[in-house]
């Protein structure tokens, strides 16, 4: 029997024929980039997702890989970095973000083109590609559930690799959201480079 997610894609390809899941993580995050990820999912695809531990979604991420090796999903990860943040704000870069995944995986997959965007969340204002926005759609779509679970995971081990350079802020628990010992670190040692600085304002009083 197929899950939720299998029925609500199944019902979607019968027409489109294909799906694209798109997901985002670190939007609301007060240090490191936004990582993106777009999933192309096919009529053959079979995976089974729910809401999983950190544990499971390396497992699924590590699978997820084998599967694209021998062709049955392929896959984008990209993001945008602080910079970008500050530059463009969190929407301008969670398009940037979206725009590299999606590129990247029209450039190997012409007929990609023609395939059903899915974004997680509410649509995007001034996106160059069509799409459906599902609210809470990594519960309801298996291309999106994808797409959630190689963008979190991917961003989680940046986030691991750049605790080791800035110990102080323990990004390893909590990958760079606003946790109380988070933010009292800020207040205690200051920001690093790897902060988005507009998102400081309220706990530096600026």
């Amino acid at each position: 029997m197929e899950s939720i997610l299998q029925e609500y894609d199944a019902k979607l390809m019968h027409k489109a024929g294909s799906l694209i899941g798109l997901d985002e993580v670190g939007r609301g995050a007060l240090a490191g980039p936004v990582f993106t990820a777009a999933c192309l999912v096919k009529q053959d695809f079979f995976l089974d997702s729910k809401k999983m531990s950190a544990n499971l979604r390396e497992h699924a991420f590590e699978n997820l890989m084998h599967l694209k090796t021998i062709g049955s999903v392929d896959f984008e990860i990209a993001s945008a970095s602080v910079q970008e943040i500050e530059s463009l704000n969190i929407s301008g870069a969670t398009r940037l973000s979206f725009d590299r995944s999606l590129k990247a995986l029209h450039e190997r997959n012409p007929s990609s083109r023609q395939s059903l965007i899915l974004i997680d969340g509410k649509p995007l204002k001034d996106f160059p590609y069509v799409h459906q926005a599902i609210v809470g759609g990594d519960d309801q779509s298996l291309s999106i559930a994808c797409a959630s679970i190689l963008a979190k995971v991917a961003r989680d081990r940046f986030m691991d690799a750049m605790g080791d350079r800035f110990p102080h802020y323990n990004w390893q628990k909590n990958k760079g959201y606003g946790t109380q010992f988070h933010r009292e670190q800020i207040r205690l040692v200051g920001p690093s480079p790897e902060h988005r600085t507009l998102f400081l304002r309220k706990i530096l009083n600026k």
